[in-house]
């Protein structure tokens, strides 16, 4: 009897480790995610702002800023989207677990929405808009 209890008590703690532990491991993963798509998004806002003081000094040239960011977060794909009109942010996306992070970037140049996956981007100026695509290697 004292060794089926033993083994009850023992059961239960183990469980109760591995649940807390699962717990713990899927909150760092959804804070690496994050941290690491704000990361990215950051350095997108940047080159969409560089790609914009070059359109806006350039005449009739061609515009093209290049960034390679990693395809995936901490083991998971995302989205890249440019949204807003008069009030332009990308929004990053992760597929699962789904955390969405933004950044807002300055421009003058027309910036066109667009959703594209992570990966090699560059922002290039086309009929006098700033676009946001991904670039083949």
């Amino acid at each position: 009897m004292n060794y089926v209890l033993g083994l009850s008590i023992t059961f239960l703690l183990i469980t109760g480790l591995f649940l807390a532990g699962g717990n713990f491991v899927q909150d760092q993963r959804e804070t690496s995610i994050e941290t690491e798509l704000q990361v990215v998004a950051e350095q997108l806002a940047a080159d969409v702002e560089s790609a914009d003081r070059l359109a806006r000094t350039t005449e009739n040239g061609t515009v093209a800023v290049e960034r390679s960011v990693p395809s995936r977060v901490s083991g998971t794909g995302y989205t890249i989207a440019v949204e807003g009109g008069s009030d332009p942010r990308l929004v990053l996306t992760s597929n699962d677990p789904e955390i969405e992070v933004m950044a807002q970037f300055s421009n003058r140049t027309a910036v066109q929405p667009t959703r594209i996956t992570g990966g090699p981007i560059q922002v290039t100026e086309t009929g006098g808009q700033l676009v946001l695509e991904r670039r083949e290697q």
